[in-house]
């Protein structure tokens, strides 16, 4: 059972990153397009910079361990 739960775990997983990619493509052709961001384009370029620091943060900690 554990390992079922891994493979569902990891599918949602990566459907969930398919999902950000997406997004984020969204947003690169608008810039590149010099098409003005929304209000929500702009939340979640700041939710994935805070996603970022965290990431760091979690693997700087990882590494002095």
């Amino acid at each position: 059972m554990a390992t079922n739960q891994r493979a569902t775990v990891a599918d949602v997983s990566q459907q969930k990153v398919g999902e950000l990619q997406s997004e984020l493509n969204v947003i690169e052709t608008k810039v590149k397009k010099h098409q003005a961001l929304s209000d929500e384009d702009v939340k979640f370029v700041g939710e994935l910079g805070w996603l970022s620091a965290a990431a760091v943060l979690v693997a700087s900690i990882a590494a002095g361990v």
